[in-house]
């Protein structure tokens, strides 16, 4: 595992008007019960979705639910579990969608927006987040990711560690923490001209609370976000979390100073399948 730490700043930041929309789903037309029956990546399920997994439990690890929180009004949603280190079960799940690979290329600054609710034990290192990819899958563009036992915001990114480029997950530190059982919108962008990543939330009040890094990956597209569940540990997990997505919206933004910086501080590397 790589690991760096950096310095962190704070600064307050403002919703940006979306200039082109890439993808949009909220899973409301979508059937209770699996999203695919192929966890392979090969054939799509619901919706165009698709899903990986080296996971003995396969496509079962993506279903369509209800709002798991008491009241809530999210209707359907989407729920991944994630694994333990029980040999056979700790593999990353992921799904995703193509249709921004027909719609993005040329984009400059992407921001991916989508609602998250994690519940489970307290005790699960388990990670879920969303990943931007560049077309090859190889580069993690950017990407926000949240920690069940800890509640902790990591930002995900493609990066120049002292001549070690690879993809490196940043913690964003106390100032990063989101409590669990309850509905978040989290939020990441890449600017494809200078290769700053970001991540963080969106405030109620339409504010955004972002950390930034400068990237590794200037030029590149992005061509596909990826959700994940993690199992973020080479021995015990401490039992298994369950995260659930709802309302995703990717757009482009017409300048990268509609969403402002905010902060960084850095730890662990997360690679792709």
């Amino acid at each position: 595992m790589k690991s760096i730490v950096l310095a962190a700043a704070f600064v307050a930041a403002s919703s940006a008007q979306a200039d082109m929309i890439l993808s949009t789903h909220n899973f409301e037309s979508f059937t209770a019960g699996a999203l695919t029956t192929d966890a392979t990546g090969v054939t799509a399920g619901q919706g165009g979705w698709y899903t990986y997994t080296t996971a003995t439990s396969g496509a079962s690890n993506w279903a369509i639910e209800s709002d798991p929180m008491l009241g809530g009004t999210h209707g359907n949603v989407l729920r991944t579990t994630g694994g333990t280190s029980a040999t056979g079960n700790n593999a990353t799940r992921f799904a995703w969608n193509d249709d921004v690979v027909n719609n993005s290329i040329g984009e400059s600054f992407v921001v991916t927006e989508y609602d998250f609710y994690m519940s489970g034990t307290a005790t699960s290192k388990n990670r879920f987040g969303v990943y931007q990819y560049d077309a090859t899958g190889a580069k993690i563009l950017s990407g926000v990711s949240m920690q069940n036992d800890t509640g902790q915001i990591y930002l995900v990114a493609n990066y120049n560690n002292a001549g070690t480029i690879g993809n490196y997950a940043f913690s964003t530190g106390v100032t990063g923490i989101l409590g669990r059982n309850m509905w978040h919108t989290l939020v990441t962008t890449f600017d494809s001209a200078t290769g700053q990543a970001q991540a963080g939330w969106k405030n109620v009040d339409g504010t955004y609370s972002l950390w930034f890094v400068n990237g590794a990956a200037m030029g590149s597209q992005v061509a596909e976000y990826d959700l994940i569940g993690s199992v973020n540990a080479s021995t015990a997990t401490l039992g298994s979390a369950t995260g659930y997505y709802d309302n995703f919206n990717s757009y482009s933004v017409p300048t990268p100073g509609a969403i402002a910086l905010l902060g960084l501080a850095g730890l662990i590397s997360r690679r792709r399948r």
